[in-house]
């Protein structure tokens, strides 16, 4: 705790940690004013469909397609400012096409976050506006989630191409003669364009923010809950470390929840050590014991510092919040009532608490208190 206490330590870790609380709170700050921004870039190169050897399961996913008679269209990069508010900006890693022989189907394949599973999903627009999708390992969506009109999206399970085409062209069809629509011969913008417009009307039905505003919520409870103790002076040096904490177990959560190339399942087993080992040092940390040890540390540390006039007050209030935190506190006072290095300031505040904890003085040495705090504080049956 020494270390907390030198100013160059305090200002370097009081500015790691308002840089941390900008970085966490900025982008739920721009998305509650309505700053998100989303945008697409599209390709009509066929190149940028093929394979490029990095990934064996979209190689094999795209022949079976060509072997179809389906063609490489061009790729879809889809990109968000803001979108929910734990994300700067977001990139979709790109949805790669393939189209059919007349331009009535095409086939999209992307990876969340760049992890499996591998998404494979046919598109079909209309004349009068609109797109229908079949997706195979697609996420399912809502009934109250559905873009509505002349848009349709559904989820399906694992499926062959010959087996996902088939039930495409099936719900096409349905979907079309319900709503006397004529199935478009497109072009790859003209996907991109329905595809872009789904997306901006699912939008405001997903309620990105809601997850965001959980998470963000574990920086700002331990964060606001050490700024009350900072007012009783509990843990003064150590706030700006315990904010910088705060940040990093957000910083942990968010990377284990958003979707990454890393397995789902490691993720999670990195998250829970990650939040073991820190509850454990924070229930320590905050033990009765382990906080008056430290209070009283950093007032033998201050004592001749301290204005005379000042210091019997501030030996009061010691007092007063020591008793505050309880009879299990003797374990921390007891040591200072014979140990040298104590300044006898520091150990008539140890022998006042004591006293005021127990109801009636038992004696100036430890030994006389030894049996009660023992007494006090052994584990209830």
């Amino acid at each position: 705790m020494e270390s907390l206490e030198n100013p160059l330590v305090q200002i370097l870790l009081w500015l790691v940690a308002a840089a941390a609380a900008f970085w966490i709170l900025a982008p739920g700050v721009m998305y509650l004013l309505r700053k998100s921004r989303y945008w697409i870039d599209v390709s009509e190169n066929p190149a940028d469909a093929e394979p490029d050897g990095r990934d064996r399961k979209y190689a094999a996913r795209f022949r079976e397609f060509v072997a179809l008679g389906f063609r490489a269209a061009g790729k879809i990069d889809e990109h968000g400012r803001f979108m929910n508010p734990m994300l700067w900006s977001w990139h979709s890693g790109g949805t790669r096409f393939v189209a059919s022989p007349d331009g009535k189907t095409f086939v999209g394949f992307h990876r969340v976050g760049g992890g499996n599973p591998l998404r494979t999903t046919a598109h079909s627009t209309f004349e009068e506006g609109g797109l229908i999708m079949t997706a195979s390992r697609g996420t399912p969506t809502p009934t109250n989630a559905e873009a509505g009109g002349n848009y349709k999206y559904e989820a399906v399970g694992d499926a062959q191409a010959d087996e996902l085409l088939a039930m495409h062209a099936r719900r096409t069809e349905e979907f079309a003669r319900a709503r006397r629509l004529t199935v478009k011969a497109a072009t790859m913008r003209d996907i991109a364009a329905e595809d872009e417009k789904h997306t901006r009307l699912m939008m405001p039905k997903m309620k990105l923010g809601q997850l965001g505003s959980v998470v963000i919520s574990l920086f700002l409870m331990p964060a606001a809950m050490t700024a009350a103790m900072m007012a009783s002076e509990r843990l003064e040096p150590a706030a700006p470390l315990i904010f910088c904490g705060c940040a990093a177990l957000y910083a942990l959560v968010r990377w284990s929840i958003l979707p990454s190339r890393i397995p789902m399942m490691v993720r999670m087993a990195v998250m829970g050590a990650g939040l073991f080992i820190p509850s454990m040092w924070a229930i320590n940390l905050t033990m009765p014991e382990q906080s008056v040890g430290r209070a009283l540390d950093r007032m033998d540390a201050k004592v001749g510092s301290v204005d005379p006039a000042r210091a019997a007050e501030r030996s009061a209030r010691m007092v007063d919040w020591i008793v505050k935190q309880g009879r299990t506190s003797c374990k921390a006072l007891l040591p200072r009532l014979e140990n040298a290095a104590t300044k006898p300031q520091t150990r008539a505040v140890a022998h006042d608490a004591l006293v005021r904890l127990q109801g009636s003085d038992l004696g100036a040495t430890r030994a006389a208190w030894e049996a009660w705090c023992a007494e006090v504080t052994r584990p209830k049956q």
